[in-house]
């Protein structure tokens, strides 16, 4: 009991501080891990010459317009597109839709929706009356859905500043923070730190690369894919494509939405070639490529690193990803170094 006083009001402390910025610890700890995977580039530039105010600014404008150029790209190709479908819509609404041929061939209900297809949609004006009947039964929902959306939109826009202020700082002061956070894991936990301090940037930058080049792997094959499968502007749907990977579900959502645009255009087979391969492609890099490249760099094996991310993505979301992959690497060489210990203590007593 004596032994743990002196740890308790840190402890104490610690708790009453994380209450405090609960709302904010996403941000802070965002801003830490990105700052752990780009310091050594932050470090190369400051050897070069560059002041570090220049090299933390370079690096956070990097960091934003690697995010926001394809966001901005994206948004302009969807604002020449909707031109080109509202134009579509209108001729559809003018000659009305002929049922598709894969509609009557729909096992069990394909009367059903042959009939309903002729009511709604092949007569003239039959695709306008759907529309405003359609958004006149969800504009309730879609104004309280509004609202929500633009509260979360803000609070996430808050959210993002600091993170970037945050890291900006850490770029300027890191090795300010990285001397107090020594000298207080040292005087608190002296017989683990140099565990934790050597295990967590190899862990965070391994899973940083694991992700990123698996982002970069989806991108290239996935976006070979839209073109073999005649999708509308394959190049730009496979960097869209690229950048959803970086987070859980997100390459899944984008072939899925791809494969319903050709399915909606008529190409069933295409649709369904295009499905199938993004699933059987999704399956081999998450269970194999992905675990390889992250557990490289800390010598984890396939398994621990597999159960790290689904563990770590499924208690605490996309910063699971990292977290679980360095509790798994933590766990390893604690294991490794028992049996180490064991011997330097056996080989104490036989001296002694």
């Amino acid at each position: 009991m004596q032994r743990a006083l002196p740890y308790l009001m840190p402890a104490l402390f610690a708790l009453a501080l994380a209450a405090l910025l609960r709302h904010f610890l996403g941000s802070l700890a965002w801003a830490g891990l990105l700052a752990v995977i780009t310091w050594p580039l932050h470090q190369r530039l400051v050897r070069r010459g560059w002041p570090r105010a220049l090299s933390a600014a370079f690096l956070v404008g990097l960091l934003v317009a690697g995010f926001a150029g394809p966001s901005l790209l994206l948004f302009e190709t969807l604002g020449a597109e909707l031109a080109g479908v509202q134009g579509l819509v209108a001729n559809l609404n003018h000659t009305g839709v002929p049922v598709p041929a894969w509609v009557t061939r729909l096992p069990l209900v394909a009367e059903q929706a042959e009939q309903w297809w002729r009511e709604h949609l092949a007569a003239p004006g039959g695709v306008h009356t759907l529309i405003r009947s359609t958004v006149g039964d969800l504009l309730p929902h879609l104004s309280g859905a509004a609202r929500t959306w633009g509260s979360t939109i803000l609070a996430n826009a808050l959210y993002l500043f600091l993170t970037l202020l945050t890291l900006f700082m850490l770029y300027l002061h890191g090795n300010s923070v990285v001397h107090y956070m020594d000298r207080a894991g040292e005087r608190l936990v002296p017989q683990y730190y140099p565990i934790l301090r050597r295990v967590f940037p190899l862990s965070v930058r391994g899973t940083a690369l694991g992700l990123c080049s698996v982002a970069i792997l989806e991108g290239i094959v996935l976006g070979i894919a839209y073109a073999i499968a005649g999708a509308p502007a394959p190049a730009l749907l496979g960097v869209i494509t690229g950048y959803m990977a970086l987070i859980p579900g997100g390459a899944p959502l984008s072939f899925t939405m791809v494969s319903l645009l050709l399915l909606g255009q008529g190409h069933s087979g295409a649709a369904l070639g295009l499905f199938s391969w993004g699933a059987v492609e999704l399956f081999m890099v998450d269970k194999f490529i992905r675990p390889k490249l992250i557990g490289h760099k800390v010598n984890l094996p396939f398994l621990a690193v597999l159960f790290g991310l689904l563990g770590g993505v499924s208690t605490l979301g996309v910063i699971g990803l990292f977290v679980g992959p360095f509790m798994m690497a933590l766990l390893f060489v604690w294991l490794r170094a028992a049996p180490l210990r064991e011997q330097s203590r056996n080989t104490t007593a036989n001296t002694t």
